[in-house]
């Protein structure tokens, strides 16, 4: 989702420039047949910060004395072909010549097998534990051993080989000396036996100060602490801080807490991390180097060690970067930003955005007015913005293995792709040389799932002052809409339509327009019967019956989309109001869907989906967002399920705060039964009001796209934010038909429109400012 490069994550850090770069890091990578050490590098960059940590950073790079040197990028190595096939424990138990029938040693064995989560075929008994049975070390440590070599092939050559653990040893104290105090070490998997047996060895150094910080590591298993050199359960003397992540879904961290296993008892700050992010990510192995780097929690740490701004610049968003531990035949939709023409890749701070933005704005605004004929379209800097998206386009193409898979899209301001990890590599690696300012995920969006005119007292507005949105278009990004619904006809005496178009902006390539429309999933042919329309005969009609629809399909037949489709309407938008002359073309946009915020990867209200409708309003056109249906949420509880009310539970974009955030009441008695309980309420992330207003949003009649004729099923019922939003869309587009002077004035609207709200007597962060009077914003004003 969008956002302005005034966005307040992208701020940089206020400390000294020499608390920046004091410190040095360390990589210590795992098992596998990994990338070339730079690239490996610059993928646990990206993971960590975003971007490329040049000198910083270093790897500690030993894949290569285990493996010879490969083209490509192969799979990181887990388990042996035979792990997969599943291990017969007999076979087992005999190649280190135990007895089957010995008390315990099946199940150890079946243990050590399912820990590291290897088929097994034995009925074995046992689960995964730190020692699974009180068996002296002469039994263990063969046992373990032949486990080892046999699936696990990397530790085996480290553990079991010392020419190649003194190689390996040797290119770890080299990496040391290289670098002076203070030195952080991040080490995964085996990497952290490595790194600790490194630090072990090294006499303390009053001088240097460590801090040592792994991932995912086996050290807790007694099988493995009993090959360790040197022997003994020490915290190596020089460390300073030593912090232990585990996921506990990941087969090899089986004992998340070392602190007691190592003395001095206490010292290792264990913690055990829930990623629950990476784990929704399909086929992501979870205990992958990049599922760990990427956590937030990780990451805070690393940063408070570094003493690094938490928000610096970076490259690839923290959702982006997790990516990169997936399977390489996966593909993500990404938006890659691209930069405007006089802007370097690290130069862009906050205050030079909003700089720069108010003084473009001003410079559209003038050159509209001198020049209404052309509008927007002479202005130089989108010409050249939009052929510098094209060139990243034209470039991305060359980059991509399958062009059709990839669908590549250049937006206005941004390029739309679905990329492989490796492939954003590619785009994060080149970002000076393609211009990319940042590349953000294309998140998902859904839908957010009577008549009420009269608490909205738009019957009395239409009676008294004729407001039935006459002359005002309002476009309806959705799930499309029924074009031959009776509905969108009965205001035109049956001739022509209230629907003016419906764009498809699903498919790669500018928007198609539909000529037949249907609507699959009826979400948006519900939503746009109840800004306008009117049933021929019945009391069915929208809040603006004879205001004219422009219908954008972002949203697929199951009512899901992605922010790139989102985007792509809000283009058409903006280039179609451009091309109208000194007024806006298209008067307002509806949008009754919205997704979750994460304030880890960009500020609340400044995602790039925000920062497009942030442009829109600025460019004179009314923002209506549905705030979303999370305002209840069930959890279980000793006593069985519990519907909770939760604060805080606005979406985005309608954390937006030039945009008009809708909730839902009661749609007949508002006043009594106040609020819906689902209705997401403040506050924003960020500490702002929302919702702006509240509207009907219970169990509201519209327009069934599943109508069949003659069989009286035009209308159903339906219930959300989703139904409450385009009240006020056709509100608004009610009040701009009487009081045109105020079409191109969002501000001064939506003043207007709160100053107008009955007090419901709920909660600020519930209700707003209250429930919108249309008849009291006419005699307003």
């Amino acid at each position: 989702m969008a956002r302005p490069k005034s966005a307040a994550p992208r701020a940089r850090s206020t400390r000294p420039k020499s608390a920046e770069t004091a410190a040095s890091l360390l990589y210590v990578h795992g098992i596998g047949q990994h990338t070339p050490n730079d690239a490996l590098k610059l993928e646990w960059d990206l993971a960590l910060f975003g971007r490329d940590m040049g000198p910083r950073s270093r790897m500690v790079y030993w894949a290569d004395i285990v493996h010879p040197p490969q083209t490509g990028r192969p799979a990181a190595a887990r388990v042996s072909a035979t792990a997969a096939k599943g291990v017969d424990v007999d076979t087992l138990l005999r190649g280190v010549s135990v007895d089957p029938g010995r008390p315990g040693a099946r199940e150890l064995a079946a243990a050590l097998l399912t820990r590291a989560g290897v088929g097994v075929r034995d009925g074995a008994s046992g689960g995964p534990r730190k020692r699974v049975l009180p068996l002296p070390a002469s039994w263990r440590k063969p046992l373990a051993r032949h486990f080892l070599e046999a699936l696990v092939g990397d530790a085996a050559a480290y553990l079991f080989n010392p020419a190649q653990r003194a190689r390996i040893q040797q290119r770890f104290a080299a990496a040391l000396d290289d670098h002076t105090a203070p030195v952080t070490i991040i080490a995964h998997s085996l990497g952290s036996v490595i790194a600790y047996e490194g630090l072990a060895a090294l006499a303390p150094r009053a001088q240097r100060v460590m801090q040592l910080i792994t991932l995912g590591l086996p050290l807790g298993i007694a099988e493995v602490q009993d090959f360790l050199a040197p022997p003994g359960r020490k915290v190596p003397a020089t460390l300073a801080q030593w912090h232990n992540f585990s996921d506990p879904l990941d087969p090899v961290a089986l004992d998340a807490g070392l602190s007691g296993d190592f003395v001095p008892s206490g010292f290792i700050r264990d913690q055990r991390i829930v990623n629950t992010r990476s784990r929704s990510l399909l086929e992501l192995d979870p205990h992958s180097a990049v599922g760990y780097l990427a956590h937030a929690s990780v990451r805070r740490v690393v940063h408070d060690l570094l003493r690094m701004d938490p928000m610096a610049r970076f490259v690839l968003a923290r959702d982006v970067a997790e990516l990169l531990g997936t399977e390489p035949q996966l593909r993500h939709p990404v938006l890659i930003e691209v930069l405007e023409p006089g802007y370097s890749a690290l130069d862009e701070t906050p205050e030079r955005t909003r700089q720069r933005e108010h003084r473009t704005a001003t410079a559209n605004a003038m050159m509209k007015a001198a020049a209404p004929e052309k509008g927007h379209a002479s202005a130089p800097a989108p010409l050249q913005l939009a052929d510098r998206v094209v060139q990243v386009a034209a470039q991305l193409e060359t980059l991509v293995s399958d062009k059709a898979a990839a669908r590549i899209d250049p937006l206005q301001r941004f390029v739309a792709a679905h990329l492989t990890a490796e492939e954003l590599r590619t785009v994060a690696a080149a970002h000076r040389e393609l211009r990319v300012y940042a590349v953000w995920r294309s998140s998902r969006k859904a839908k957010l799932t009577a008549r009420s005119l009269q608490t909205l007292k738009a019957d009395a507005a239409l009676a008294s002052f004729g407001a039935a949105g006459q002359g005002i278009t309002w476009a309806v990004l959705d799930t499309g809409v029924r074009a031959d619904h009776p509905h969108f006809k009965a205001a035109m005496d049956g001739n022509g339509s209230l629907i003016d178009a419906v764009w498809d902006c699903t498919q790669p390539g500018k928007p198609v327009s539909i000529a037949k429309a249907q609507d699959p999933d009826g979400h948006g042919t519900h939503v746009a019967g109840i800004v306008s329309g009117k049933e021929a005969a019945g009391p069915h009609r929208g809040v603006a019956p004879r205001a004219t629809l422009v219908v954008y399909k972002v949203l697929d037949d199951q009512g899901e989309g992605e922010d790139a489709w989102i985007i792509k309407a809000l283009d058409h938008i903006a280039q179609r109001n451009a091309n109208s002359g000194a007024t806006v073309q298209l008067h307002g946009i509806n949008l009754s869907l919205g997704g979750p915020f994460d304030a880890t990867v960009y500020g609340c209200g400044f995602s790039p989906i925000c920062a497009e409708l942030r442009r829109q309003w600025r460019d004179g056109v009314l923002v209506v967002v549905a705030c979303g249906n999370e305002g209840q949420l069930q959890v279980q509880t000793a006593g069985g399920e519990v519907d909770l009310n939760t604060a805080m539970s606005i979406g985005d974009p309608a954390n937006l705060e030039d945009c008009i955030a809708v909730g839902s009441v009661h749609a007949d008695k508002p006043h009594l039964y106040g609020v819906s309980s689902f209705s997401s309420r403040g506050p924003t992330a960020d500490g702002r009001p929302k919702p702006d207003v509240v509207a009907p949003g219970e169990r509201i009649s519209s327009c069934n796209a599943s109508f069949r004729a003659g069989k009286g099923d035009l209308y159903r019922v339906e219930s959300g934010t989703s139904m409450a939003a385009p009240h006020v869309s056709g509100l608004l587009a009610a009040f701009l038909s009487v009081r045109r002077e105020f079409i191109g004035r969002p501000d001064e609207v939506k003043r207007i429109l709160l100053d107008a709200c009955i007090d419901l007597g709920r909660d600020r962060y519930h209700q707003g400012r209250g429930l919108p009077n249309l008849m009291q914003m006419l005699l307003a004003v």
